[in-house]
């Protein structure tokens, strides 16, 4: 059975949990400002979001499966 939010899912008896709609509101959407992160660049260099302001960035997160 699939699971979201670490609990198993029943797409037929689906009841949301009390915490969920709280959990929503403190996630970052579409719209909102990014919350500032550094990550490493593939040249070893550290590349921090918040130097990037005024600069058009573009952020891709994927994975290979």
């Amino acid at each position: 059975m699939p699971e979201f939010f670490g609990r198993e899912y029943n797409f037929e008896a689906w009841q949301p949990w009390t915490g969920e709609f709280e959990h929503f509101r403190t996630i970052v959407h579409a719209g909102d400002p990014a919350p500032d992160f550094t990550l490493r660049a593939l040249d070893g260099e550290d590349v921090t979001l918040s130097k990037l302001r005024g600069k058009p960035v573009m952020i891709e997160f994927g994975s290979i499966t």
